[in-house]
């Protein structure tokens, strides 16, 4: 349908409110986690159908005038009907109340993917891959006709980034809408003359604000200029300023692994005569990510370490009551405490874990810690490396192979007798790269395999060298030698 005519600027007959929303993953789960219980199995496997319905739930409390989405809903070739069915149900809940859904597809969730028994309601419109298409959006009961333009398209398997290209100039006095899913330089849409570009295809939320207006006296911006001068006559092209434009990725709606820290939702969008669209964030995502660190002092120790991690977890529950919270631990605490070496016990950090695990993963909402890692300085104090001692010869050591990125560490020889015969024709080589990593070079066949530093490995080679000066500083502090002797002894005979 096309717009009806209209002899005054349509801008002022706002407010216009939609909501937008991308990456609802439906066919997807929580990912990198390992773990949970089986208990728990159920309530993750189904997260993004129940981010999906908090969204569509939303757009129903607020009333808006229309949804739009960019893409990457579910993937179309591989998902099972049941997810098509439930997503139809949530279509014909908006369909009922009056509200259309404007769906441009990404890569996995264009129409052409679609399968033939998938009939969306006719309140859904689906862009095409290959065209702009555009509809224009009225309330049932305004004379005044149309009150935006939704113009959009979905994307194939082959095209990545959006091309600005495409879309064309719009000099129409609609407050305008593009939708789309992909990667683009938010200054080439400059000179589209689109008002809102409601894009997904990245998980976090971003926003560009283009050719934004000047302030008047009182701070707040000056009112976009009418098409049409003070006398009436129609604008020249050169006598238009340059249009303010907002670029907008909603980010996912539902948070499925450890690097989605944080809220994750959608976007309510509401337009103002006069005004640059205004955005209003609302999470729907029911699991949380949240990384927290915790400083401690040297003399504190395992029961002052408890007391904090259950504080922090009794805040969380008390603020965050509609999500459940997955945690993940950093410990930052001094080299020489006690704790330093404690924590290097994985039967102690396992303990710690399965103690908040029980008590606080369970209930309609769970707090979840899952992983506990230790926060270590590079370097131990300075008095410790200047110790004319055993010790001291060994965190000097420890120090320059720390040093020396690229230096061979041959332990080797200090492997067991059970170890050093490992049947060569049955490791592969990833095994040998987790046995190699100081970069010791192994006979394969008549032939030599040589473990290639990355820039990972590097960093995990200081790392475990960092935990092997905490437990020999453990081992060798204050000790006499002959003390030493003796525990190397004991050690051996077990």
């Amino acid at each position: 349908m096309s717009p009806n005519s209209n002899s005054f600027p349509l801008r002022q007959r706002l407010p216009l409110r939609f909501m937008h929303a991308s990456g609802l993953y439906l066919d997807r789960v929580i990912e990198r986690v390992s773990e949970f219980p089986v208990v728990l199995e159920s309530r993750f496997f189904d997260v993004s159908r129940r981010a999906a319905l908090r969204l569509f739930d939303k757009v129903l409390e607020e009333s808006v005038d229309f949804l739009v989405i960019s893409g990457d809903v579910l993937d179309a070739t591989n998902s099972p009907p049941g997810l098509f069915v439930f997503l139809i149900e949530q279509f014909e809940r908006l369909k009922e109340a009056g509200i259309s859904v404007y769906w441009a597809g990404s890569e996995f969730d264009s129409p052409d993917d679609m399968p033939i028994s998938f009939a969306l309601p006719d309140n859904v419109h689906h862009f095409p891959c290959n065209s702009i298409q555009e509809y224009y959006f009225k309330r049932d009961k305004d004379p005044n006709g149309a009150l935006a333009k939704i113009i959009g398209i979905s994307r194939n398997q082959h095209q990545r980034r959006i091309r600005s290209s495409e879309f064309p100039i719009d000099h129409g006095r609609l407050f305008t809408i593009a939708a789309a899913n992909g990667e683009v330089d938010p200054t080439s849409l400059s000179h589209r003359r689109v008002d809102y570009w409601a894009l997904g295809g990245l998980d976090h939320r971003q926003t560009y604000q283009g050719n934004p207006r000047k302030k008047g006296i009182d701070g707040k911006p000056i009112p976009l200029d009418p098409p049409n001068l003070p006398d009436g006559t129609k604008r020249e092209k050169k006598d238009t300023p340059p249009q303010p434009f907002t670029v907008h990725y909603s980010g996912t709606t539902v948070a499925l692994s450890p690097e989605l820290i944080g809220q994750y939702g959608a976007t309510l969008v509401e337009v103002y005569a006069g005004e640059e669209p205004q955005l209003t964030f609302f999470p729907t995502s029911p699991i949380r990510w949240l990384n927290d660190q915790i400083v401690l002092d040297a003399e504190d120790g395992i029961e002052r370490l408890k007391e904090e991690l259950q504080s922090r977890i009794k805040n969380y529950r008390n603020t965050q009551k509609d999500e459940d919270l997955m945690i993940s631990w950093f410990i930052d605490v001094p080299l020489l405490g006690q704790l330093a070496a404690v924590l290097q016990k994985e039967v102690v950090v396992n303990d710690i874990l399965s103690e908040l695990r029980k008590e606080y993963g369970q209930g309609e909402t769970i707090t979840w810690s899952v992983n506990f890692t230790t926060l270590l300085p590079d370097n131990l104090p300075k008095q410790i490396y200047e110790q004319q001692s055993i010790l001291g010869d060994f965190v000097r050591a420890v120090k320059h192979c720390q040093n020396e990125t690229d230096q061979i560490i041959d332990l080797s020889k200090y492997l067991p007798n059970k170890l050093k015969e490992i049947n060569q024709e049955e490791t592969s080589l990833e095994e040998y790269d987790g046995m190699l990593l100081a970069g010791k070079s192994v006979e394969l066949d008549g032939g030599e395999y040589k473990w290639a530093q990355t820039a990972e490995q590097i960093v995990l080679k200081r790392e475990i060298l960092k935990r092997a000066a905490i437990v020999g500083t453990e081992l060798l502090n204050n000790e006499t030698p002959t003390q030493f002797t003796i525990r190397l002894k004991d050690n051996e005979n077990e």
